[in-house]
């Protein structure tokens, strides 16, 4: 087929990436040899793994473990350091054999192993790619200890909210590593940008917002509906803009935070934590959310509003959930496709 290469030939052929098809050859080259441009046999580097392959005992991804680790050691450790790895691939999955290999290294090459972690940090990446559909493909790459800085943050923002949360554990860590960065927003620690402190802006027409109708836009372009924008609104500040015929800005109010810090304070005290029935979590996981929103003219007062989670607000909005006040607690109506009877029923999580 006049190839230019063994690998380019693997690649037209079964048709697959030019890198995984030098990685197989790769593999194939250390599992049974090789012959060079004038004939000469190269002898297998991995006699052991190949035995372990052939008998089904181990996987193509645990010979590319064992085969980039004896790469990197002098020939002396090559044979013992096969026979180790062959022996836990047919213990382990290519991902803890991978851990293993690293720590056999560590023992062997110290110094090698501390320069790749350091080329590890200057390989870091992260970028938002925007799909067609709108959705951000977030792609990117973390030395191992920086990965574990941001696991140990995810890691206890993604655990379920109660016994009705069905979301995926992709789905629970996708939203934590969001509910990270309100809690961010919200700390008031990251530096001024553009001379205010960074937060979520978002603008939006009052006809919009009470109407639902039309796209509100975010500062980065972002295209959000008005029903989402209302949730949003439960617990944000509002800034006042009065627009002429072509939209240009006769005059900016100043902003007014509808949830203030004493009826938060008072609904805290009352609901103390996301008040949805089953849910557990505390006071600095939840917005404050109106019962009747205030498009709709409801009041922001602790009368008229409670606390809830991100999840379970979402769910409020999203659903047809309904909230009453009996004797000053919130209680909940599910949709009847929850409960026929749609019977009222209230948090208990918290009660002491």
């Amino acid at each position: 087929m006049g190839a230019y290469s063994t690998a380019s030939f693997l690649r037209d052929t079964v048709r697959i990436s030019p890198a995984d098809a030098r990685r197989r050859v790769a593999d194939a080259n250390a599992l049974f040899g090789s012959t060079t441009l004038t004939g000469q046999p190269i002898e297998a580097q991995l006699p052991v793994a190949a035995r372990a392959l052939a008998a089904g005992a181990i996987s193509r991804d645990h010979v590319q473990v064992v085969r980039t680790t004896i790469d990197t050691l002098p020939a002396e450790h090559h044979a013992d350091v096969e026979q180790l790895l062959v022996e836990e691939a047919t213990r382990f999955e290519p991902v803890t054999l991978g851990k293993i290999a690293t720590r056999t290294r560590a023992h062997l090459q110290p110094e090698q192993v501390v320069l790749e972690e350091q080329q590890a940090r200057k390989r870091m990446e992260f970028s938002m790619i925007e799909d067609i559909d709108g959705t951000i493909l977030l792609r990117g790459r973390l030395s191992p200890e920086c990965a574990e800085v941001l696991k140990a943050a995810l890691s206890p923002l993604a655990k379920p909210a109660g016994k009705d949360d069905n979301r995926s554990a992709t789905r629970r860590w996708a939203d934590a590593l969001i509910e990270l960065a309100h809690r961010i927003l919200n700390s008031d620690t990251l530096p001024q940008d553009g001379g205010r402190r960074p937060h979520l802006a978002i603008t939006i027409s009052y006809e919009q917002l009470r109407d639902q109708i039309g796209l509100a836009r975010g500062d980065f372009g972002a295209q959000i509906t008005p029903q989402t924008i209302r949730q949003i609104a439960c617990d944000a500040g509002i800034t006042p803009i009065v627009l002429n015929s072509e939209g240009q800005p006769l005059d900016v109010g100043r902003e007014q935070r509808l949830v203030t810090a004493t009826i938060r304070a008072a609904l805290i005290a009352r609901d103390k934590g996301c008040s949805f029935p089953g849910c557990d979590r505390p006071p600095e996981w939840t917005d404050a959310h109106h019962i009747i929103h205030w498009i709709e003219g409801g009041i922001t007062s602790a009368e008229l509003m409670t606390l809830l989670c991100r999840f379970h607000h979402t769910i409020i909005h999203e659903q047809d959930w309904e909230i009453i006040m009996q004797n000053g607690i919130p209680y909940y109506i599910p949709p009847a496709w929850v409960d026929p009877q749609r019977k009222a029923i209230r948090n208990t999580m918290h009660a002491a």
